[in-house]
């Protein structure tokens, strides 16, 4: 099974306050099947703009392997622990999960795959943890041809305009 993810989001403290609001987009693509949805809740602070390689996560039993080959109306739960990187070599450990009925509970299915020489910008205070239900994308837009879905004067300017981390924003003038 192939996997490439692509995810992008900002989350900040509302001033004055504690309550942090985020927002989030997603893109997977899982053996050529290309899924999107959004979220707005990041799971923490800081901002990000990822696009991972195809990873190869190997053979999986036939149960995962349905579950996530067609992700469409799906809830996933995506864990992804970036490290802070700006514009490439960024490493990223990423969990999605699918929870399923099984006799009168919940029983979690799970994929999971390091991805180096990632690319994009990664600003953030922690793990990212949050859900979403996922929609099928047409499939001209979800061909890749192993291309790379972000162009590298995007990454650029995301980089450029990344908010400055919240340390130097209260650093004393």
């Amino acid at each position: 099974m192939r996997v490439k993810l692509v995810l992008g989001g900002e989350a900040v403290n509302i001033p004055k306050t504690d309550i942090g609001l985020g927002i989030a987009f997603i893109r997977v693509w899982v053996d050529g099947n290309g899924f999107t949805s959004a979220s707005n809740d990041l799971g923490t602070l800081g901002y990000i703009l990822l696009e991972t390689p195809e990873i190869d996560v190997g053979d999986i039993d036939e149960e995962r392997k349905a579950l996530f080959s067609q992700l469409h109306g799906r809830v996933v739960h995506y864990d992804i622990k970036p490290n802070i990187f700006v514009k490439s070599g960024g490493i990223a450990r990423i969990a999605m999960t699918i929870s399923v009925q099984a006799d009168g509970g919940l029983s979690d299915k799970k994929i999971e795959f390091q991805a180096d020489s990632c690319t994009g910008v990664s600003l953030v205070s922690n793990a990212l943890s949050f859900s979403c239900e996922m929609l099928q994308e047409e499939k001209k837009l979800a061909e890749l041809d192993n291309a790379t879905f972000l162009p590298e004067d995007v990454v650029a300017t995301a980089a450029d305009n990344a908010p400055a981390t919240q340390q130097a924003e209260e650093a004393p003038a």
